[in-house]
């Protein structure tokens, strides 16, 4: 992160509630479950039921893998035993199973209902357009069509940011996100805060509470466009061509007619989740740093907002994340792959996993900054300002996401009534180390050891080797 004046750039380097149970965003889901005669067992929802057996949606949820489903129907000699869900389990998970997107067709939906107002751009009336949000306001130069999908992926990772640590201040003013798609574009959004263009596509103006964010997709807007502009009339035409059809034929006759139609509706649909995979391909690395942005900007405006001692003292709410945690989870989120209104970041990032490992096995050139060492420091240790500082940044960037992964998905602390007792102790004055002992339940020293026990024996699956 670097901050100047009051703007924060979030340089990312190499680049997840009880005290029991995962946090809300990322908790297991519950399932009813068919144990079957030969053994198997099978997780899934009840769909229905009848005389001879029943309708089972099985859900397969690998970790790192987008939830596959299948719909099956068990007759009641192929099943030994049934484990039902409670009601409001059932109506939780058909609700996250609804949620689910596979074909794209939901997202489409989801773009088309969105409400877009056109609005100046660099000094052109009517050359952009914006989204507004209760949680930020998207301000783009794209098309229509760049500017919907880029809204509907923001609205995502910002439900899978209120679902892992729910707002705490009720009245705060949504960030603005401004997105230009040409790199000249860019520098202009820059030049008023006094920087020079970067390489990195987006940074935290926190000052003003924006985001700014840019990259070459000129060409991917205007594609994208096109191909919106083409299905709509290609839908339009076959919606009037079906309205014919229900004119002159009844029955069978008018079923034999509409299934061409039908078929072609689907290739339009194939041809939408395909436009959707060619944005994602296009946006990734845009996209993962502005979700690592967004992260800041959320946590910083709507849960932890910075407060003076006093204001922490008096009671006035927990303070803000330290910058190794705040910095950490970023990474976390960056990486994550957000599925039904979750974020699910069930597996490590393999890159920063077997660097860690290497580190701790005494190969690269490079070892995690020691715990107690990572909870004194501040803004100033992941600002690499020249070059000989960079290797002490990329150990702060690495160090950060592996403690923050394993307190987030190992010990199960972020957001627990303990983490915000520690957040008050620490913005209040107190000693840092003897909060941070105090919220794991042991000395520093007995932590790290387990904590890098825990790093070797961690698989990029999620697992743990025995």
């Amino acid at each position: 992160m670097i901050r100047i004046g009051g703007l924060v750039l979030f340089v990312l380097v190499a680049v997840g509630m009880s005290s029991s149970t995962p946090a809300n965003g990322l908790s297991n889901w519950l399932f009813d479950e068919l144990i079957l005669a030969n053994g198997n067992r099978v997780q899934g929802l009840i769909l229905s039921e009848e005389a001879g057996g029943l309708w089972f949606q099985s859900v397969s949820r690998l970790p790192g893998r987008p939830t596959v489903t299948l719909t099956s129907f068990y007759t009641r000699e192929e099943i030994a035993q049934i484990n039902r869900l409670s009601l409001i389990n059932r109506v939780l998970l058909h609700k996250r199973l609804a949620e689910l997107d596979p074909t794209g067709e939901g997202e489409q939906a989801r773009m088309e209902s969105l409400e877009l107002v056109v609005i100046p751009w660099a000094g052109q009336p009517d050359a952009g357009k914006r989204y507004d949000s209760d949680w930020f306001v998207l301000e783009s130069s794209g098309s229509e069509e760049l500017t919907r999908r880029s809204a509907v992926r923001l609205e995502q990772i910002y439900t899978a940011f209120r679902r892992f640590l729910p707002p705490t201040v009720k009245q705060a003013s949504p960030t603005r996100i401004l997105l230009a798609t040409d790199p000249e574009e860019y520098k202009a959004l820059l030049a008023p805060l006094g920087v020079n263009y970067l390489l990195n596509p987006a940074i935290f103006d926190a000052r003003n509470n924006r985001i700014l964010c840019g990259h070459d997709l000129t060409r991917l807007s205007s594609d994208l466009q096109s191909a919106r502009i083409h299905h709509s009339q290609q839908l339009a035409s076959l919606k009037r061509y079906e309205e014919t059809l229900r004119k002159l034929y009844k029955g069978a006759e008018l079923e034999h007619f509409l299934k061409p139609v039908e078929r072609e509706r689907k290739r339009v649909a194939l041809a939408n989740h395909a436009n959707g995979q060619k944005f994602d391909q296009a946006t990734k690395r845009l996209f993962a740093i502005l979700y690592h942005e967004a992260f800041h900007a959320y946590v910083g405006t709507f849960v932890y907002p910075p407060l003076s001692p006093d204001q922490v003292q008096a009671g006035r709410g927990t303070g803000e994340l330290p910058r190794w945690l705040n910095e950490g989870l970023a990474q976390v989120f960056q990486t994550a792959m957000v599925e039904a209104g979750e974020l699910r970041a069930d597996t490590p990032d393999p890159e920063r996993l077997a660097r860690v490992q290497d580190w701790l096995r005494g190969k690269g050139n490079g070892h995690l900054v020691p715990v107690a060492e990572l909870l004194t420091t501040g803004k100033e240790t992941f600002l690499p300002a020249h070059a000989d500082q960079k290797s002490a940044a990329d150990r702060a960037y690495l160090t950060s996401w592996a403690l923050a992964y394993y307190l987030t998905f190992e010990r199960h602390l972020i957001g627990t009534a303990e983490f915000n007792k520690y957040l008050i102790a620490i913005n209040s004055g107190g000693d840092r180390r003897e909060a941070f002992a105090k919220l794991v339940g042991q000395d520093v020293a007995t932590f790290e050891k387990q904590w890098h026990a825990y790093l070797l024996r961690l698989r990029s699956d999620g697992t743990l080797r025995k």
